[in-house]
């Protein structure tokens, strides 16, 4: 899994499981392992957050080992997805942009929030 691009997702949410099978799809070069919050192998890479943060959001981690969280783990995805990783390039290289993903990701909690009340 070294040169693989890790994503930490909610497995327990419908709206995460959604998202991770359409990165999953999208995935068309088997670039990206997708591994549950709660799961064991999650440990190692997410085991030094509290519980808070930990399900707060997905999390990415790079094959160098580095870690991102919400809108910044959004951005990390897109540039490994062929289809559409022109655009990570684009919003990363400009603050605007980063901001952007934030907003996006903050929208998508919204509604995993919106839709589990």
């Amino acid at each position: 899994m070294r040169d693989r691009l890790l994503l930490f997702y909610d497995a327990d949410c419908g709206l995460c499981t959604f998202f991770r099978n359409v990165v999953v799809r999208l995935d068309v070069r088997r670039r990206i392992t997708s591994i549950p919050i709660g799961a064991r192998e999650a440990d190692p890479y997410l085991g030094d957050l509290d519980e808070g943060p930990r399900w707060a959001s997905m999390h990415v981690v790079t094959p160098e080992g580095r870690r991102s969280s919400a809108g910044p783990a959004l951005l990390e995805l897109v540039r490994v997805l062929p289809l559409i990783r022109g655009v990570a390039g684009v919003l990363a290289a400009r603050d605007r942009g980063v901001r952007l993903a934030d907003r996006l990701y903050d929208f998508t909690v919204r509604l995993r929030e919106g839709l589990a009340a």
